[in-house]
């Protein structure tokens, strides 16, 4: 009887403390866009997809299985009630740009300058333009054009950045990145717009290999991605917050984005 009693309180001994552990797992409501936004996050609505989910999701999934204390689960709404919910802590995080005026409702990575940490990026993407030989011999003189002379195709709701709206562009607006491909290909755009940079690697999900097709180098863009934070998150738990940005800024998330992006090139004739 006694040997089963102290067998029972061993077994008892080893469990408690993994229950424990499990049961201070903080839960982190991580809510991201319910529309596809490739590389990042894939698929669209509401259902959180199990396999490929995209690059940013893997990553934050790594970093759930990799940071002890914390427990991630996902959420997709429309963006601006993902940034909505964050200011009232209904979730707990997403990851976002920086912008002036963001902070009041998110908590970055900030260094002593009280700026963002790029260190801390959890994405760092180049976006160029691209477009065929002429369209790229030409752009290196476009000072000379007062009018848009160029034709690019951007997905609808994309938009232009600041850089490429002082430039001399029309803008036609597509479903899909693939369908602006698809147009640039026949001809009937001079342009259009790709990830052309993950970190310092050049990379591109531009899926037509038979055509003169390139993407103009420097970068116009460099755009990175933080993990944030609710205030509310991050005052009550201000350690587990750092844990993870640290956990981000030693891994090495660029060739995730670009096996994303590289599955994304169909063939094409």
């Amino acid at each position: 009887m006694q040997v089963n009693t102290l067998f029972y309180i061993f077994i008892f001994l080893c469990i408690v403390p993994i229950n424990v552990a499990n049961a201070a797992a903080k839960k982190l409501l991580f809510c991201y866009e319910d529309k596809e936004i490739a590389p990042m996050f894939l698929g669209a609505g509401q259902e959180i997809p199990t396999q490929r989910p995209g690059a940013s999701a893997d990553v934050l999934r790594l970093l759930d299985d990799a940071v002890d204390g914390v427990d991630i689960e996902f959420v997709r709404k429309p963006w601006r009630r993902c940034l909505k919910d964050l200011e009232s802590n209904k979730v707990n995080a997403v990851i976002a740009s920086f912008r002036e005026g963001r902070e009041r409702i998110a908590v970055y990575p900030m260094d002593e300058d009280a700026k963002p940490n790029a260190q801390f990026a959890i994405s760092r993407f180049g976006s160029c333009l691209l477009g065929r030989d002429k369209f790229r011999s030409q752009w290196q003189s476009r000072d000379k054009f007062n009018t848009k002379t160029f034709t690019i195709a951007v997905p609808s709701g994309y938009g232009l950045s600041a850089v490429l709206k002082k430039e001399p562009l029309f803008v036609h607006e597509t479903v899909s990145k693939e369908s602006a491909f698809e147009l640039l290909n026949k001809g009937v755009v001079d342009s259009s717009i790709d990830i052309c940079q993950v970190n310092k690697i050049k990379t591109s999900s531009y899926p037509y290999s038979d055509t003169d097709v390139k993407a103009l180098f420097p970068p116009y863009e460099f755009t990175l991605g933080y993990l944030v934070f609710s205030h509310q998150f991050y005052e009550n738990h201000p350690t587990l917050s750092h844990k993870m940005w640290q956990w981000v800024s030693e891994f090495d998330s660029a060739p995730i984005y670009i096996d994303y992006l590289n599955s994304a090139k169909q063939p094409q004739n």
